[in-house]
């Protein structure tokens, strides 16, 4: 039962330290249920390799054509949260740089996520929408 009561411990202290980092407006989404809370596997422990601008230049690239190609909202969310960067919000500024999306530097790795999705693929999924609608 010990084991279980550490465990549990740290847990809440996770919980408590992603709640710590949020700004009020992502806090009052997930109350609302507009918003959830994502696990993704941290590869911090895999040692990160040096990577020269070229070759985060052609990742940003092959992100932002998946992220154009994507089929649903999920699919880029999904995409976004698998990018495994060792600076991802500088990633994700360079790559809402090259897809034309305008996000700020104070602006969080969700938001910045938020407005990748969109304004890359939910503004034509709408677009495509409207197109099929028959007036």
């Amino acid at each position: 039962m010990g084991e279980s009561v550490k465990t549990t411990s740290k847990l809440l202290s996770i919980v408590f330290d992603v709640l710590g980092s949020m700004d009020d407006q992502e806090i009052d989404l997930l109350i609302q249920g507009k918003a959830t809370l994502r696990v993704v596997e941290n590869n911090r422990s895999k040692k990160a390799m040096p990577i020269d601008d070229s070759c985060l230049d052609e990742a940003i690239s092959d992100i932002a054509q998946k992220l154009s190609a994507a089929d649903s909202r999920a699919s880029a969310e999904n995409l976004l949260a698998s990018i495994n960067q060792p600076r991802k919000k500088d990633f994700l500024l360079r790559l809402a740089k090259s897809c034309g999306v305008r996000v700020e530097s104070k602006d969080s790795i969700a938001r910045i996520e938020q407005k990748l999705v969109e304004n890359v693929v939910g503004a034509r999924l709408d677009s495509e929408a409207i197109k099929k609608v028959a007036f």
